[in-house]
């Protein structure tokens, strides 16, 4: 065999090769992960749980082939859907479709995938498109839907979730209390509500109801009107093992009144609180570290009273904190704790440094806050703000004990609230589904956490470090860059001479 047959022998037999490897790419699967958490690789806790799926999952990603080439992370979402088929021993089958392409648009519509209309530049000219980006997941007859996703970051825990919910037929219910005459869920904590109901089943009480022992996770948000008698069912669900989130004030803050700041004192609430050795105190915590509101005919200003929690104030050990996003906290109060007998008390979350509390002096101004600096000058200093406390309680009302159980307090009613739009503080919804998924003993909490971190470019809470920093950013920028690109062309250009001469 001369020289010329032997290259085209070889050529075929490499262009059957990579046939071959092409068609078992989905059998033996490898790409590099090169996050910080492995973001956009499926846990060995996903591997293990979909290779013990009894019957076959169909996960299609409904995807618009326009979308691809303005959206990398659609490439992302669709190899890792990927990996689901090529690590669960086919257990797991996975298709990708353009819904146009197969008329197809009804069909998806119908299953739960709905449909964005994009920003498209083509040949310099700008245009709307209809775009979908949504996956089906369908085990048996049963089928659950991510409408519209771009973003892979959190995509294994809202799969895998699904497919436990789909297999195993689990659906958690969670509970929302408002305790606020004028601050109904419907009205104040609707953000919440609809954030919840993803993942799901959500049943708001009213004040007296009695809360079932389905409930995996109860939420009581705010404290203001509630009475002795509404929480006794609070305490009953207590006393049978329930969970319970309190968001709670020691100061009512009244936005429809000038924000007019009330002590809520002898509350029936924090009455009940101190009783399990968690004080929540009638004052207001004010921070260095802070969000900024704009005010009519104002450019933004510091807002103390609105804290931005540092993640050097969090619990980095409690899984509810893990991969902390950021944090923030509309008129919170300092809690104080007398350890009770029985109960363990875990620290969440606190002000910085740079903090201090006013008591007897309460100015919500914006225009004012920090001229109370100085007036309080003796309560500088970091203070607690959100404690998670578990253990067998004794109830608040009755002689009965509780099983082994375990309840969250953070000292502000408002920071679920739907002022997370005007405060721009979205990473809340965050921290609730944290916590939800931890005291309900999520299995798969692991996974959404890892891919979490704080994202927030005001993370330098000092003043003088942070002004060091921006000098810092404009020396390299302005002078340090500029000046070793001209050395370099010096440098160059006196090569080259040299090299001619």
């Amino acid at each position: 065999m001369n020289n010329r047959k032997k290259e085209i022998v070889l050529a075929v037999l490499v262009f059957i090769a990579a046939i071959l490897l092409a068609l078992n790419t989905t059998r033996y699967f490898f790409r590099i992960d090169m996050t910080e958490n492995k973001s956009f690789t499926i846990s060995n806790t996903t591997k293990e749980y979909i290779r013990s799926i009894p019957e076959e999952v169909n996960i299609t990603y409904y995807i618009s082939d326009k979308i691809r080439t303005i959206a990398p992370a659609a490439s992302q979402i669709e190899d890792l859907l990927f990996e689901y088929a090529a690590n669960s021993r086919k257990h797991v089958v996975v298709n990708s479709l353009d819904p146009a392409k197969h008329n197809m648009e009804g069909y998806v519509k119908n299953l739960g995938v709905t449909a964005q209309q994009v920003e498209i530049y083509d040949r310099n000219e700008r245009a709307y498109s209809t775009v979908y980006s949504g996956i089906i997941i369908q085990y048996l007859d049963k089928t659950e839907a991510i409408g519209f996703i771009l973003d892979a970051a959190n995509l294994e825990y809202e799969v895998t979730s699904r497919i436990q919910k789909l297999v195993e037929g689990k659906s958690m219910k969670i509970g929302l209390l408002s305790g606020h005459e004028s601050n109904t869920v419907d009205f104040y904590y609707s953000f919440l509500q609809g954030d919840l109901s993803q993942n799901s089943e959500v049943q708001v009480f009213e004040w007296g109801q009695e809360i079932p022992s389905d409930i995996s996770v109860l939420f009581v948000l705010g404290n203001k009107d509630i009475s002795e008698g509404d929480l006794l069912p609070v305490d009953e669900y207590m006393m049978a093992g329930g969970k319970v989130i309190f968001c709670v004030d020691g100061v009512d803050v009244n936005m429809v009144d000038n924000l007019k700041a009330t002590k809520l004192e002898a509350n029936p609430c924090l009455e009940m609180l101190k009783k399990w050795g968690i004080t929540v105190n009638n004052d207001l915590v004010l921070d260095r570290y802070c969000k900024k509101i704009t005010l009519k005919g104002t450019l933004p200003l510091n807002y103390p009273q609105w804290l931005s929690i540092n993640n050097k104030f969090v619990s980095k050990d409690n899984p509810v904190m893990a991969g902390f996003m950021g944090m923030d906290l509309l008129w919170v109060s300092s809690i104080d704790i007398q350890p009770v007998e029985g109960l363990g008390y875990e620290q969440l979350m606190a002000s910085t440094d740079d903090s201090w509390i006013l008591t007897d002096y309460v100015s919500l101004s914006p225009f004012e806050s920090y001229t109370t600096f100085n007036i309080a000058s003796e309560t500088k200093g970091s203070h607690p703000l959100g404690f998670m406390v578990s253990g067998k309680f004794h109830s608040a009302f009755t002689d009965k004990t509780s099983e082994d159980t375990k309840i969250i307090v953070v000292a502000d009613a408002d920071f679920l609230s739907n002022l997370i739009e005007y405060s721009e503080s979205p990473s809340n919804l965050i921290f609730a589904e944290n916590a939800v998924q931890y005291m309900s003993n999520d299995s798969f909490m692991g996974i959404k956490t890892r891919s979490m971190r704080d994202m927030r470019l005001n993370k330098i809470s000092d003043i003088r470090t942070k002004i060091r920093a921006i000098l810092m950013v404009y020396a390299v920028n302005i002078f340090i860059i500029p000046l070793g690109i001209i050395i370099y062309g010096v440098v160059r250009y006196f090569r080259r001479k040299r090299k001619d001469a």
